[in-house]
């Protein structure tokens, strides 16, 4: 399965993302998994119209991996619903058999419409980055995704776009710029023509996403990747340029 992360500073509207993006990769035919990291609870991803089915979140414990900790969560949810089609389909089995003897016995059927029917399996994961963001500049985001979203609030302060360091700015697959409708007309469009300007080749893409406005657009750019196999191959190579530079980094001698 492919995963997308959605990354960005606190309050950026990371989880409006991730609804939207929900609801429209179910519209193209996908089943995702949205998975939450450091949130403490499902309700904010329930309000935004996520199937509790395909929500799960990841608590990491204070020092812990949390890449690690996702991938775990990931693997013990889609197990859980194997394993509820499992008990759905023996329940299923079981009351064929039933009706069977009470037809002998003419007490006749009893109906499968209160058994719930199996669920599909994801093919694709939703992650909102939370506890493995340190700003714009955990690698672990880009360690972790297929495809990077890092979503930025049109107010935000040049000096932030600007600074040193910002892994999850440089390395993002998609830029999305949200609150635009919160935010002073000046303020929103210096924001974008910097990123522009910074980040040629990227895809900028400015929404209201509490309105759906430009989401299609971010959809678009999502499901374009989901099916370019070069895209893929050239992410893995810029993974492993990131798993480099960290380590050659981390092996560096102090001073």
């Amino acid at each position: 399965m492919k995963k997308i992360v959605i990354c960005g500073r606190n309050d950026s509207g990371k989880s409006t993302i991730l609804g939207e993006l929900y609801r429209g990769l179910k519209s193209r035919e996908y089943q995702p998994l949205a998975v939450g990291s450091g949130i403490q609870d499902e309700k904010p991803y329930i309000l935004k119209g996520i199937d509790v089915t395909y929500l799960t979140i990841a608590i990491p414990e204070p020092g812990r991996d949390v890449v690690s900790d996702l991938e775990r969560v990931i693997s013990d949810h889609i197990n859980k619903i194997k394993e509820k089609n499992r008990l759905i389909q023996h329940a299923r089995r079981a009351l064929d058999e039933l009706n069977k003897v009470r037809s002998v016995l003419e007490l006749g059927n009893l109906s499968q419409r209160d058994i719930p029917a199996v669920s599909a399996l994801p093919d694709v994961v939703l992650i909102e980055a939370v506890g493995i963001n340190d700003g714009y500049k955990a690698p672990e985001c880009r360690q972790l995704a297929d495809i990077l979203i890092s979503v930025i609030p049109a107010g935000v302060k040049s000096e932030i776009i600007m600074e040193q360091g910002n892994i999850l700015l440089d390395e993002a697959d998609i830029i999305v710029v949200t609150k635009i409708d919160e935010t002073p007309r000046d303020v929103a469009s210096t924001t974008i023509k910097l990123l522009r300007r910074i980040y040629r080749h990227k895809p900028i893409i400015s929404v209201v996403a509490t309105q759906g406005i430009h989401l299609d657009l971010v959809l678009d750019e999502v499901v374009r990747r989901l099916h370019e196999p070069g895209y893929l191959l050239e992410q893995g190579q810029q993974k492993s340029q990131v798993l480099k530079v960290t380590s050659q980094s981390s092996a560096l001698p102090p001073g």
